[in-house]
């Protein structure tokens, strides 16, 4: 039975903060093996020494522009506050937000934005999170303050990397939080 063997291609993917590991940290042994592999059959401008991709590489050249009717404009980015104050951040939340406040827009375009109005690429732990624009705000700040400390803040998101700094870093901050009493922004409709 292989059951136990089964790997979670999250644990492989690249390294977006674009740093080897420090040679202390040691690195989960499928995540060594991916990036061993990339050394072998991936072009050397496109990985970091350590083997982990180099986000530099694959970011645009050049900016291509949205076609005017397709433009995101501050209107649209109340109506998604508004959204995500009424709705929430889950999967069954993107039709109703678009069908109320963002008609004409499709479901991959607002979880995006949603994810830059929260600051966090990986939306999962977020699933049933109800937030005013200042709650949304306010965790924007707080994975900003994560990312700027652990070196995973691109793009103006939170991305993880191979070694999984920010979730560990989150992990710690909630539990300081909880032991302090500090509730954090927004409230929780189901727990993950």
């Amino acid at each position: 039975d292989n059951t136990d063997a089964r790997v979670d291609m999250t644990d492989v993917m690249a390294s977006p903060c674009g740093t080897p590991a420090p040679a202390e940290a040691p690195l989960d042994p499928r995540i060594a093996w991916a990036n061993s592999i990339r050394k072998i059959v991936t072009r050397p401008d496109a990985i970091n020494e350590d083997g982990s991709l180099n986000q530099q590489f694959f970011k645009p050249k050049k900016v291509v522009y949205a076609a005017e009717k397709a433009k995101w404009n501050d209107d649209d980015k109340e109506n998604l506050y508004k959204g995500i104050e009424k709705y929430g951040i889950d999967p069954s939340s993107w039709k109703k937000i678009i069908e109320e406040f963002c008609p004409g827009r499709d479901v991959l375009f607002i979880r995006i934005k949603a994810s830059r109005l929260i600051g966090s690429q990986g939306l999962n732990r977020y699933h049933g999170w109800i937030g005013t624009k200042a709650e949304v705000e306010a965790e924007y700040e707080r994975n900003k303050a994560i990312g700027l400390a652990t070196g995973c803040w691109k793009g103006g998101i939170l991305v993880e990397n191979d070694h999984g700094d920010a979730m560990k870093a989150i992990r710690e901050r909630d539990e300081r939080e909880a032991a302090e009493g500090v509730a954090p922004p927004g409230k929780r409709t189901k727990h993950n």
